[in-house]
């Protein structure tokens, strides 16, 4: 009889704990980032309604302020699913322009930004090791090359599908490469050219 009656009262004691604990509540996440706890009753395109945590008035919030709802039994519910910004395309970004205008920006901006000392200082070193003879063997071969793509160093690398635009950006490059690595082999020369002479000079 004792031990019904202990069961009995654990079993009550359990009930009315079971009774007084609060029920998990879902989060409406706002578009400013604070959290508003409550259980939501209804989503409108409107409005959203939910019961506050600790009352019985049903509270109202607008939509166009309520990001997602974050249920209680883990679900979620995006109101406002952020679109993923689409690149710009070369013909938006360089609209409104001729083709000569294209042409010239195109050129304008490799001159700028086409900085690659890589082809000068190659031949010039092949220059000194080589000399000037077999040195010249360097700017022939680098200087007609093409620039690789992760080389051009283009501020705005999607401009170059402008097929006027990346042509002149191109071209440009490739002159002031074709320059630097003559450049490189002319100085190889005239370093040559000092270090004879003054082996001449040495001589009695």
């Amino acid at each position: 009889m004792k031990h019904l009656f202990l069961l009995l009262l654990l079993a009550g004691f359990g009930q009315a704990r079971a009774q007084s604990a609060p029920a998990p509540a879902d989060i409406i996440l706002r578009t400013d980032g604070t959290e508003v706890p409550g259980r939501v009753l209804v989503i409108t395109p409107q409005e959203v309604r939910y019961l506050p945590p600790a009352g019985a008035d049903t509270l109202r919030l607008a939509a166009a302020d309520v990001f997602l709802v974050r249920y209680a039994n883990g679900t979620r519910e995006l109101l406002h699913p952020v679109a993923p910004a689409a690149a710009p395309a070369a013909n938006d970004l360089l609209s409104g322009l001729s083709e000569v205008q294209r042409r010239v920006l195109g050129r304008q901006t490799a001159a700028r930004s086409y900085t690659d000392r890589g082809p000068f200082w190659a031949t010039l070193g092949a220059t000194l090791y080589a000399g000037p003879l077999l040195g010249v063997a360097a700017p022939a071969i680098i200087a007609p090359h093409q620039i690789a793509a992760r080389n051009l160093r283009a501020p705005h690398p999607e401009l170059l599908a402008d097929p006027v635009y990346g042509e002149a950006y191109r071209r440009e490059a490739q002159q002031r490469k074709r320059g630097r690595a003559w450049g490189g082999y002319g100085a190889g020369v005239g370093a040559w050219v000092v270090l004879i002479g003054l082996l001449v000079s040495s001589i009695p």
